[in-house]
Formats: structure tokens, sequence, C-alpha cells
């Protein structure tokens, strides 16, 4: 080997960007390990092993966040140019929705994954669709799409394990599990305008006339069928075994195990994919981490933005009450808005 290319060869490796990535999540508070490993059938119907990069854990009062971790280095300045989603509310999905909250079977709720209170703070990054990677003299899907596989495929083991703690272990029975599944590359992350299209490609002469740069970027994960019936097929193995326990701790959408299965494995497993861009700053992963600290740690600031909220939620329930007929019953499924004030650290 020629002495000129060693550190060429070690970088593409992926390796040095790990531990780098490893260390970051550590100099966070996180506990980290090296691959996770999990069963998928191949094409052949036959469990072939799997793996995404880092598993990194971030416990903050009775909040776990676990992130999975797919690492992606590029060796040459290389761009990942992304299409937006205009239309992600058409699925309703919340700013939170990356963050995907275990919190089934307890009474205690996190609010910020629904509706207004999800608005608490502005979001991580914008929604984006299908991605594509420009290499200096190429272009290709495989990368980012080989990511997004990884880590969709072993997120329903995570979910599992975040039910089985809350359901089973007495310690956990009052925790919040969240499951971030993260690519984190030290790619270049764009996202196309709304307006662009072929023309406007043709007239571009670099990314920035077209797209946008971001930090973060938080990709809609359209379950297909096969990664629905992966899900299914794992969470009715979780229901078999644990639908007495269900029926006496559920406090969900529904007390219908059929239904809460389904539910997860169509919408759920996983919903979003957060993409960080890698830099020597670690500007993303401070991001990151005041996103999620703003939400979990009792503050005056977050409660002024709760009663805001709140305030502003009530005047719009009163405005439409006053504008329909009146009734001498309220209508069907209609509900006031939540008043009580949300304590994190609760």
């Amino acid at each position: 080997m020629a002495e000129k290319n060693w550190k060429d060869l070690f970088l593409r490796s992926g390796l040095p960007l790990e531990y780098e990535v490893k260390e970051t999540f550590v100099s966070m508070g996180c506990s980290a390990w090296d691959e996770y490993s999990y069963l998928k059938a191949n094409e052949n119907n036959i469990d072939q092993e799997f793996s995404y990069d880092l598993d990194t854990i971030y416990w903050k009062g009775r909040h776990c966040f676990n992130f999975m971790v797919e690492c992606k280095y590029k060796t040459e300045p290389t761009k990942w140019l992304f299409l937006p989603d205009p239309y992600a509310y058409q699925a309703d999905i919340s700013r939170n929705a990356f963050l995907h909250t275990i919190d089934h079977f307890t009474e205690k709720k996190f609010i910020f994954d629904h509706e207004p209170y999800d608005k608490v703070q502005p979001p991580l990054g914008p929604y984006c669709l299908k991605g594509t990677e420009i290499l200096s003299d190429n272009a290709k899907e495989q990368t980012i799409r080989h990511a997004i596989h990884q880590l969709s495929y072993a997120f329903v083991d995570k979910t599992i394990e975040s039910l089985e703690e809350q359901l089973r272990v007495d310690m956990f029975k009052d925790s919040l599990f969240f499951n971030i599944p993260v690519i984190i590359t030290n790619a270049d992350l764009y996202l196309c305008n709304t307006d662009m299209g072929v023309e406007a490609v043709k007239a571009a002469t670099r990314p920035e006339d077209i797209a946008s740069r971001h930090d973060c970027l938080l990709f809609h994960n359209k379950i297909g069928e096969q990664l629905r019936q992966h899900n299914l097929a794992s969470l009715a193995q979780f229901m078999s075994k644990n639908e007495e326990k269900f029926h006496e701790r559920i406090h969900s959408f529904t007390d219908d195990p059929s239904h809460f299965i389904n539910v997860l494995s169509r919408n759920y497993c996983p919903e979003i994919i957060l993409i960080m861009h890698h830099d020597q700053a670690r500007t993303s992963y401070k991001r990151l981490f005041d996103y999620i600290n703003f939400l979990i740690t009792a503050s005056p600031e977050l409660d002024q933005k709760i009663k805001e909220i709140t305030e502003k939620q009530k005047a719009t329930f009163e405005k439409l009450k006053h504008l329909r007929p009146k009734k001498t019953s309220p209508e069907p499924g209609h509900q006031a808005p939540p008043t009580t004030p949300h304590n994190p650290e609760a």
C-alpha cells in the first residue's frame, strides 16, 4: 500500500467518523455502544443479520432517549439534495414526530407530540422526502436509501424494547421512552425549494440557486407494505406474550390490541428519520440536545410558551363556539382544549 493512501482508506472505512460521533454523544451525557444487530428475512425468507453503527441512550429524569445512529462518511466534497415535503400537514405529522414517543402505558403523557403544544419552539428542521447524493462526477440514491432501510427495519425491535420496559419493569412504569433514528453525515445537506423543477435546475449554476442548506432535516419515511408486514409480525409476537398486561396498563388511543399494533406498524415504525450534518463545531448535536432539553426541563420559558398556546387555543375554541348554531348537547367527538399545565419533571 502506498504511504499516501492509508489516510484516505481509513477515512473511507467510516471508522474515524463513527468514533467521533460516538464521543460527541458521550460528551452530551449519553451512554453509547458500537453496532446494534437485528434479524430480518432476506429475499428467500431466511433470517439474516443486519446492523446499524451506534446505539446511544440519554436519560434525564423519567425521560429515556434512544438514538439509533447510522454514520455515512464522504471522502470528497459531497452534497445530499432532498425533495421538500410541502404537504406533510396532510399526514398530520407533529413537529416532534421524530421522537417516536412511547407513553402508551403511563398516565403521564408527553403533550408536545400533539397540536398545538408541538409548536412550543421552532422545528428542529424542515420535512423532506426522497434524496440523492451528488458527487464530483456522479449522482446516486443508494447511500441514502440504504441508511434509511437499515434504520427502518431495526426500529420495531427498539420500539418493542421500550414497550416491554414500560409495561413490565416496575421502575420504568412512569418513564417515557423516545426512539430516534438518526443518519449522520459529513455531506452538506440541501433541501430543494418548493418551486424547483426541471427548468429551474437547468438554469441553476449551483445548488443554492434551487435549494437551501440545513444542519438538520426530518425525513418523512413512507412505510411500505414490506416494512409494515415486518413491523406487524414483530409486534404481534410481542402482543401474544403481553396481552394481559396490555389490558391492565393501557392508557393510549385504543384499548384494542389489534388496532394498537396495526397503527404502530403502519404509521409509527418509524414515521420520521432525523438526518444531521456532522461538522467540527458539532452544530447539529447542540441544536438537537438544546431542543430536547427545552421540552423536558421545567423552566419559566417553557411555562410561558405553554400558557400562551393554551390561551390562544381557548380563544380560538370560544370564537368557533360562538360561530356555531346553539345545540342542546355537544357534537360527538368534540373536546375542549386541555387546561392543565405540563410539568416535564413531574
